[in-house]
């Protein structure tokens, strides 16, 4: 009995507070951040480009696909 008590007394440890925890999950968030492969100006510069563009011509077809609907719609409405 009293081997199982000494084995229990040395178990207890208390379990992390919010401070803890919360100093624990930054220190951890700045070490993965340290491990981020970050992009070059020029790289986001060429990335920022690329979407730019996409997002103009992808307006272009959905106002050009707009209008081609529009007046389809318009030209059976006149049918009735």
């Amino acid at each position: 009995m009293e081997t199982q008590l000494t084995h229990m007394a040395t178990q207890t440890t208390e379990t992390p507070g919010a401070i803890d925890r919360a100093k624990t999950f930054v220190h951890d968030v700045r070490n993965e951040l340290g491990k981020v492969n970050w992009p070059t100006q020029n790289d986001l510069k060429s990335s920022t480009t690329v979407v730019f563009i996409f997002l103009a011509l992808l307006g272009i077809i959905v106002g050009a696909m707009d209008l081609v609907l529009q007046n389809v719609v318009l030209w059976l409405f006149r049918l009735t």
